[in-house]
């Protein structure tokens, strides 16, 4: 399937920066919570929305060469990324899938464990999303889903810069159609899917130093083409607020509350 229209971030290589800085701040948590889950050796998995391989990765290494992961994108250019970045270590046990959330073209039943990670904040129907992802599982399969609300998003002490974000990610979603306070609702979108007994926890992570400072600014960067083009913001606006929130990352006074996450999982019956 080709790439998704609505989709304002980079791919590729554009988006390794970011993406290399989004699982240095997320991804000690969504180990924890894919350990808690059950992976373990011998699983076979699907992630959906892979990015670059990076969770994949881990857990290819996790499920050893018994197991399997099978990696989905919609974006061409990040699974050629993710297939060097598994060539790179010498993973033979990941596949790569172009697809939808949903339409992934993998086998249903088929799956011990399905997982996204922030891919429902770009879904615009993201409950079909969920019963797709639940068809791939096999019966006792669980699936685990990551997603954030952005409203938490905040600095302290406040900062002009981290308040009009907020209010750019609320006007971009009204425009494009999608939902980023995904996350609170997903137990209840989980249940609406098929799932009885929903577990959820929730983790949010504060920055005081240190180049994860810079995620918002560089995610913002990559979206701003597709900001100006929405009308949600002039460029000059936009690199206003990128150079302050650069700032921002280069000095300690200020700490940067990344976005809360809702981490949600189930067993199917």
């Amino acid at each position: 399937m080709k790439e998704g229209k609505g989709y304002l971030l980079a791919t590729g290589e554009a988006a390794a920066t970011r993406l290399r800085l989004l699982d240095q701040i997320f991804g000690p948590a969504t180990r924890e919570l894919l350990t808690k889950a059950g992976l373990t050796e011998g699983w076979r998995v699907a992630e959906i929305g892979c990015g670059s391989g990076l969770v994949a990765l881990w857990m290819a290494e996790r499920v050893g060469p018994r197991g399997s992961i099978a990696a989905v994108d919609q974006s061409g250019a990040q699974l050629e990324v993710a297939r060097r970045n598994a060539q790179g270590v010498g993973l033979k046990n990941i596949s790569f899938h172009e697809g939808s959330a949903n339409e992934t073209g993998l086998p249903r039943d088929s799956f011990d464990m399905v997982y996204s990670r922030f891919l429902l904040c770009h879904v615009k129907n993201p409950l079909a999303a969920l019963k797709e992802m639940r068809a791939l599982l096999r019966n006792g399969g669980v699936l685990v889903s990551e997603d954030y609300d952005y409203t938490s998003i905040a600095s302290e002490p406040p900062r002009r810069a981290y308040a009009r974000l907020v209010e750019i990610i609320g006007n971009m979603d009204a425009k494009r159609g999608v939902d980023s306070t995904i996350g609170s609702k997903l137990q209840r979108l989980f249940r609406e899917a098929g799932f009885a007994t929903v577990e959820v926890s929730v983790k949010q992570t504060s920055l005081q130093r240190g180049e994860g400072k810079r995620f918002w600014e560089l995610t913002l960067r990559e979206a701003t083409p597709a900001i100006v083009e929405a009308g949600v913001a002039s460029a000059e606006e936009l690199e206003s607020i990128c150079a302050e929130l650069q700032a921002i990352a280069r000095e300690e006074k200020t700490v940067v509350s990344v976005a809360r996450v809702f981490q949600v999982w189930s067993r199917k019956d």
